[in-house]
């Protein structure tokens, strides 16, 4: 399978997972994972809002290194698949070209987030966007051994 063919099977399993674990360092180098249901590929690149007063908007500032992780519910073991991406996280400008084309991604993808959009209601949000450097996939149906892709910036 070549690079792109994969890379689109990528994108697919981002758009198919409803929900995907986002995690950031605090400043005391603790690891903290927190759930995210609201996120939306860009190419390569993945798009995230979350409320601008939570304290993962505090230490994302502080250390930007920030990865993903997507794993879909009830898989069986024979077919199992996750993905992992991994970058720096960068806060859109509320009306630059980009945050609004990640609103628009987001409001596509999130029935949850587009009643938001509609309702004029993103003051509290922040908009991220997570600038992919590398990223691994698993697909036991093709092997334990992940697929690891290190994005040239």
């Amino acid at each position: 399978m070549s690079q792109k063919e994969h890379l689109d099977e990528i994108l697919r399993y981002i758009l198919d997972t409803k929900y995907a674990l986002l995690t950031y360092v605090r400043s005391d180098l603790t690891p903290i994972s927190r759930t995210m249901g609201s996120f939306a590929p860009e190419g390569v690149d993945l798009v995230f809002s979350t409320g601008k007063s939570t304290a993962k908007v505090l230490e994302i500032e502080k250390n930007r290194r920030v990865s993903f992780f997507f794993e879909h519910d009830d898989q069986v073991s024979e077919h199992w698949k996750s993905l992992l991406l991994i970058g720096d996280a960068e806060l859109l400008s509320a009306g630059s070209s980009d945050y609004d084309k990640a609103v628009e991604r987001l409001a596509a993808k999130s029935p949850r987030f587009r009643e938001r959009v509609e309702k004029g209601d993103l003051d509290s949000a922040a908009i991220y966007r997570i600038n992919t450097s590398e990223l691994e996939y698993v697909d036991r149906s093709r092997g334990n051994s992940p697929i690891r892709i290190a994005i040239a910036g």
